[in-house]
């Protein structure tokens, strides 16, 4: 039971207020206790339970006519009450107020006849109907006993029927307020500061009673100064009207003789790298018609890597890079949506973009070779150029079936690099290892955050990106004291034998950290930070260093000159512990999503939100301040920090990737002549995350798993291709018309797409190699002439294989497999020793293909 006080003086002014409506001071208090409740659930249709004596009910039955009851004798009345966001709490009162007087006079029907009548589903553990209690009662202040001073105070409590009982006591000090709660569920600090939320709330009652019920404040003063203060980074000065490439323009002059880039044993100087990369912007400003606007980047990864992105920069355009592994279709979409001036590209890739499979008409194609650059100056072409201007335009997955292209301003970009500077930080001494594909975000920060501050950036090639263990090498062999990857990413390098040493800095953003991983990755001694942010507020918006600690892990605090907010359904601020939805605004933000202004509108949003350690003056709103609304659902923990508990709608991640599942859907039918689909994450009892096809098959016309496979990996990336599939015969609806994703089952056996009857191991290699397949794809077993992709194996699987093959001695590599991907051929390719051909993970997805 926690116990507390509130004042005389408050007490009357809700008294009064409730009085101006007909209310007693009970009904006044029951109503702000439903719409506590409802804004602490972010509900609009609550249920409290309120005790009433059931003496006179009994001594008026003729069955105990002429007897004198006693005991306790209480029946609890359930009283809903629900409400609109523009309900006022005036209305509300006066609903309320009818509410209570019909009950009293239905009261002889109990609240166990109600259940039995209603038929309701019994769980254990929770007391049907109504789980919180509210009553208000007024004691004996003074007890004249002769020689005796006496009080009343309540019996301690060492059990309850209901998880929340608030009880009020009336006297002529203000009200005390007892509230028994089950501690299974609640914690004294919880129930203080909901209990700090209804003092706030009833003087938002008391002020103005006409405000809407949605819009009452709960947060208290002091509350509302601490969650102000951790919500926003304290102003840091940074050069914002300069461009990215000034920067590192800065460090060429500065250190023109340090190692800036390498890869595959190639390497450039920064005076090299500067050279280089304007020597590329002369040829670009030559070659293409326009003096602005965006050039695509479609490049492996190479020294030449970062000299494309920065003669782009520097030539005066904004770049949008382009996976070359993703299929000619996503390319082909991706240059129409951004209206590219130009295409940069190598020579051997080229050669694959005549066909108007992939190269929208009128697209120049620029390869970058040393024919490009001859007889170009070495110094940057003289342009006017505003930090305001586009840097990137990065492309995400969109719910309408489309990619949507982020617009990032040099300006965002620049923040976000020297906030990082200094937190996690790096120095002219570190060498950071580059491991994510320029499609994604969060390689310019691999890319760029070196290059600004005189330390070396070490590109992973194919080769390295397509083994773990190769993959691990080059990070003893680089030396590098940075690297950031996704969790998918770290559990990969963990599971080929990676252990941190002190002096290395694990960056972990993408996905959602667990503290499982964490721990894992904190035990060589390494140091670790968690990252968060999304595309459309520049790479990373909060940074949190992680210990071995056990507690839970946040997003911690925003970088500079950036803001986190929690708000409601309704705009307001939650309270602490509270979910709702988390907003970011600052330097960081995104111009807007490129030539689709109504998602922009949608997602970047103005509001003026109160800034309570900074008050204006009275009577005067606050300003508009652009937020970008993230989807995200998170709460404030009570010491401030800010945990991320999901997604509010279809977006997901998989492996640091961000998709929408409307995008997998439209690829899944289009050109399928499936009658129905739907797509879904699901995890496995390993906590392994894969992405699941569930399809209903148009009449006579059945396809099969592979089929299906082939369709969607032509159209989409990778990772946004289904790893397994299930038929049905009908996708379940909610009421409202959509697919109840609760509804679609886990694949388990039935998603593999298995059609080959079960063959079993023939020799002792077979067996280990099947049961290595077996523990990574979580199935009972594996025949030897079963299809691994036809298993539900992707990218990640292989790799999984790959490591626990090494562990048990097997001379097999991730290229192997998907040279040999049965079991019966990879065991007789180790047995014979068989040369590994020229294959990759880009012959996997052309096979997908």
């Amino acid at each position: 039971t926690y116990q507390t006080t509130i004042g005389e003086a408050l007490t009357d002014q809700v008294r009064r207020a409730g009085a101006r409506r007909g209310c007693t001071l009970f009904v006044t208090l029951l109503a702000s206790f439903q719409a506590l409740m409802g804004r602490l659930s972010g509900q609009n249709d609550v249920t409290v339970g309120i005790p009433t004596a059931g003496q006179a009910l009994l001594q008026d039955d003729p069955a105990t006519e002429g007897r004198v009851l006693v005991g306790h004798c209480v029946n609890f009345l359930p009283l809903r009450g629900a409400w609109q966001d523009s309900t006022s709490m005036a209305e509300h009162l006066d609903a309320v107020r009818r509410s209570v007087l019909d009950a009293y006079e239905h009261q002889a029907y109990t609240l166990g006849t109600l259940v039995r009548r209603l038929g309701l589903r019994r769980e254990p553990g929770r007391v049907p109907l109504v789980e919180v209690q509210f009553n208000l009662e007024r004691l004996g202040e003074h007890l004249a006993l002769p020689g005796l001073t006496a009080g009343v105070t309540p019996n301690p409590k060492s059990f309850v029927n209901f998880d929340l009982f608030l009880n009020v006591i009336e006297s002529a000090a203000g009200l005390r307020i007892d509230c028994d709660y089950a501690t299974d569920l609640f914690d004294e600090q919880t129930i203080a500061r909901w209990i700090d939320s209804f003092r706030s709330l009833l003087a938002a009652v008391a002020e103005d009673p006409a405000q809407p019920v949605s819009r009452l404040n709960l947060l208290s003063a002091a509350e509302a100064r601490s969650l102000a203060a951790s919500r926003q980074a304290s102003p840091t000065p940074y050069p914002r009207d300069v461009c990215l490439q000034e920067l590192i323009t800065a460090q060429a002059l500065r250190v023109p003789d340090r190692l800036a880039v390498q890869c595959a044993g190639a390497g450039l100087s920064y005076q090299a790298l500067e050279a280089r990369a304007n020597r590329l912007a002369h040829a670009l400003r030559s070659r293409v018609g326009r003096q602005d606007g965006r050039i695509a980047l479609l490049m492996r990864r190479s020294v030449d890597l970062p000299v494309a992105l920065l003669g782009i920069l520097k030539a005066g355009f904004a770049y949008v890079p382009l996976d070359p592994l993703h299929p000619p279709a996503r390319l082909r979409l991706i240059l129409e949506e951004a209206d590219v001036a130009a295409l940069l590209t190598e020579a051997d890739l080229a050669s694959g973009l005549s066909g108007a499979e992939t190269l929208p008409a009128g697209i120049p194609v620029i390869v970058l070779d040393e024919a490009a650059l001859a007889g170009q100056p070495q110094i940057a072409p003289v342009l006017e150029r505003s930090a305001e201007q586009s840097a990137y335009v990065i492309f995400t997955s969109g719910s309408t079936g489309k990619p949507k292209g982020v617009e990032i301003p040099h300006r965002a970009v620049v923040n976000l690099l020297t906030s990082m500077a200094r937190v996690p930080g790096i120095t002219e001494h570190d060498r950071l290892l580059a491991v994510t594909t320029v499609a994604f975000d969060i390689a310019a920060l691999e890319l760029f955050l070196p290059l600004i501050s005189g330390a070396g950036v070490v590109i992973a090639d194919a080769a390295a990106l397509e083994d773990a263990s190769a993959l691990l090498a080059l990070l003893a062999d680089s030396r590098a004291t940075m690297v950031q990857a996704t969790p998918s990413l770290w559990r990969l390098l963990l599971e080929a034998g990676f252990r941190s040493s002190p002096g290395l800095s694990m960056l972990c953003g993408g996905e959602a950290l667990s503290r499982e991983l964490a721990d894992r990755l904190l035990a060589g001694g390494g140091t670790l930070w968690n990252l968060y942010g999304p595309t459309e507020t520049t790479i990373w918006s909060a940074v949190q260093r992680i210990e071995a600690d056990g507690r839970p892990i946040t997003i911690g605090a925003p970088v500079a000159n950036t803001q986190l907010v929690i708000l409601d359904r309704n705009d307001q601020p939650v309270p602490t512990g509270v979910p709702g939805q988390l907003h970011i605004g600052g330097d960081g933000l995104a111009r807007g999503y490129f030539g689709r202004p109504d998602l922009t509108r949608a997602a970047f949003r103005s509001l003026a939100l109160a800034d309570p350690a900074q008050p204006g003056p009275p009577g005067r709103s606050p300003a508009l301040q652009t937020w970008y609304a993230t989807g995200d659902l998170a709460r404030y923990l009570p010491d401030g920090s800010v945990q991320v508990l999901g997604r509010m709608d279809d977006q997901v991640k998989l492996r640091g990737f961000r998709l929408e599942l409307g995008e997998v859907e439209a690829a899944m039918l289009r050109g399928t002549g499936l009658g129905a689909a739907a797509a879904a994450l699901r995890q496995d009892a390993a906590g392994v995350t894969r992405l699941v096809g569930y399809y209903v098959e148009a009449e006579h016309q059945p396809r099969s798993p592979r089929e299906l496979d082939r369709a969607v990996a032509a159209q989409l990336p990778d990772y946004m291709v289904p790893s397994a599939w299930v038929r049905l015969d009908a996708l379940k609806l909610t009421p409202n018309g959509k697919v109840d994703s609760k509804a679609l089952p886990d694949p388990g056996e039935a998603g593999t797409g298995r059609q080959t009857r079960f063959v079993a191991p023939a020799s002792g290699l077979q067996t280990t190699l099947a049961e290595i397949w077996a523990e990574v794809l979580h199935l009972q077993q594996v025949g030897a002439d079963e299809d691994l992709f036809s298993l539900g194996a992707d990218s990640i699987h292989i790799f999984q294989i790959a490591a626990r093959m090494a562990k048990a001695g097997i001379g097999l590599s991730a290229r192997h497999l998907l040279q040999y991907p049965t079991i019966a051929a990879l065991a007789e390719a180790a047995s014979n020793a068989a040369p590994e051909q020229p294959n990759s993970l880009k012959a996997f997805l052309r096979a997908r293909r």
